[in-house]
């Protein structure tokens, strides 16, 4: 029985999966510790696994020693995001100018641009609301200034997975 799937699509997906298996087996010794390594091997396995298989279309293996920029990024725009609008709603006058706005996705479809459709809405005053039929990415914001990380969002998953600015991606 074939898949369908080109030798270097499975290759792909197996890089892909050990990538995957190594970073859910430092987030079970990160939560867990390492009394339970066994067990952690075996479900962090079965997780990569089971991705790597029921992943649709083409995977985009992530660069792991890009990953920890891409992280703190991740928290701390998740931090002044929380803190943007805590103060908006706390303020008085209560200041938002509510607006959308499209943003053209470069991102492959799969993991790249998932990954962009999650963390748009962490960004200070974001939402992302929909991705059209021609891949443009629909935000709202509290204020029109709030759509300045998108782009910048967008240029770090690119580096991530390095990704050469095209929805085909290398």
């Amino acid at each position: 029985m074939t898949t369908g799937r080109s030798p270097s699509a499975g290759r792909g997906r197996s890089l892909w999966a050990v990538q995957t298996l190594c970073l859910l087996l430092l987030v079970w010794l990160a939560l867990d510790g390492a009394q339970n390594l066994w067990v952690g091997l075996v479900f962090a396995a079965l997780g990569a696994l089971a991705g790597a298989w029921l992943a649709p279309g083409e995977v985009y293996r992530w660069r792991p020693w890009r990953l920890p920029g891409f992280c703190l990024y991740f928290l701390r725009e998740s931090l002044r995001g929380g803190i943007d609008v805590a103060w908006r709603a706390l303020h008085p006058r209560l200041p938002i100018k509510p607006c959308f706005e499209c943003f053209a996705l470069d991102l492959p479809a799969g993991l790249p641009r998932t990954l962009m459709v999650s963390t748009v809405s962490l960004l200070p005053g974001t939402l992302s609301v929909s991705i059209d039929d021609d891949g443009a990415l629909r935000v709202h914001a509290l204020m029109p200034g709030a759509f300045a990380g998108v782009p910048e969002l967008q240029r770090r998953i690119h580096r991530l997975f390095s990704l050469d600015g095209r929805a085909g991606g290398s």
